[in-house]
């Protein structure tokens, strides 16, 4: 099958953790054999070789979407033809490229969209919900976010895609020792404080570490307040900004640590919570409700009641690092690419 991925993060130089999820989703579509190329609106990605990407800088408003519309037919005449448009995150430019497409190509053409945006929870663009409504199947990735968009029409669950831990960061995570002197904390996403909370992490930071003195806090990523959180917060001790990195850096760095926080009002999946569960950690997370309905209650993870800062600070106190992976074998490639493809051969869902 020949498929175009519509995306609005990828990858970047400044940031390659940037859309990682969406690029996990892209690469299982691509190992079912399917000829696919990625048209990519937004931050200019980094080139990947294996696939193909038409890059267009983001413009707003009609003149912008038929630009876009223009690099969408350009990845199509690239195939030499397109069976399935597979969009990831709708709004209104990508209602518009459907709509004129359907008028192009007829029913030689199929609509898929998957759905990874937060935005479903509090406040839906109309654009998304006309792409919903007028795409023939759509997707998402945690059972809370198909629940919204199935009002819709019909809407199948396929979670993201988790990279299982490898021989040696099992090995490293085998020879920590049980009883350390001091915990190494652990925060992992974007350096956006309005969606991800790094400020109340922070926050509760500065009294943690007049208790817990050798405790270490690692923050992984970049990103808009990145430099204003670090001169805000510079007087903290035993804090390590340690910027973007690579998923396979960020996986390397996680089975160096003990607890992950998440702090975020809101999430869809969490890529993050699994990667860390089943490197070992434990997991302090605030009560999202789309990590909630993905992952199972254990002993390593602790959903949060409140979003209290005090609540964070007596949590981080009280936990005890205790290194016992957990394997989530149903978000691996394998399984999840298994998903995609019964979703992509079935009939149109549109209704």
């Amino acid at each position: 099958m020949r498929i175009i991925h519509l995306v609005r993060m990828w990858p970047t130089n400044s940031d390659p953790q940037h859309g990682s999820f969406i690029k996990a989703h892209v690469q299982a579509s691509k190992n079912l054999g399917n000829q696919i190329a990625v048209v990519c609106f937004g931050n200019k990605p980094i080139e990947n070789q294996e696939i193909k990407t038409f890059y267009t800088p983001f413009r707003k408003g009609p003149f912008g979407w038929k630009v876009k519309l223009d690099y969408v037919i350009k990845a199509i005449n690239h195939l030499g033809g397109c069976e399935l448009l597979h969009i990831h995150g709708g709004s209104a430019d990508t209602a518009y490229i459907i709509i004129r497409l359907k008028s192009i190509y007829g029913k030689t053409l199929r609509f898929a969209v998957t759905e990874h945006q937060s935005h479903w929870f509090y406040k839906t663009p109309l654009g998304a919900k006309i792409t919903a409504r007028i795409s023939d199947m759509r997707s998402a990735v945690s059972p809370a976010l198909k629940s919204k968009i199935e009002n819709y029409g019909v809407t199948k669950y396929i979670p993201n895609v988790l990279i299982k831990p490898d021989v040696k960061q099992l090995e490293v995570i085998r020879q920590k020792e049980n009883a350390k002197k001091y915990r190494n904390f652990l925060f992992v996403g974007d350096i956006v404080d309005k969606t991800k909370g790094i400020s109340g992490i922070l926050n509760a930071w500065e009294s943690h570490t007049k208790l817990f003195t050798k405790d270490i806090l690692n923050i992984i990523g970049n990103g808009r307040d990145k430099q204003r959180l670090e001169i805000e917060f510079a007087y903290l001790k035993n804090v390590n900004w340690i910027g973007g990195k690579e998923p396979y850096q960020v996986h390397q760095e996680m089975t160096l640590n003990d607890i992950l926080i998440v702090n975020s009002r809101v999430e869809t999946f969490s890529m993050v919570i699994g990667e860390a569960l089943e490197r070992g950690l434990k997991v302090i997370s605030t009560p999202c409700i789309g990590p909630q309905s993905v992952y199972p209650n254990s002993k390593s993870l602790i959903f949060r009641e409140t979003f209290s800062t005090d609540e964070l600070i007596r949590l981080m106190a009280e936990v005890k690092a205790v290194y016992s992976p957990i394997e989530l074998d149903q978000f691996h490639e394998k399984k999840v690419s298994k998903e995609i493809k019964q979703w992509y051969l079935s009939p149109n869902d549109i209704n």
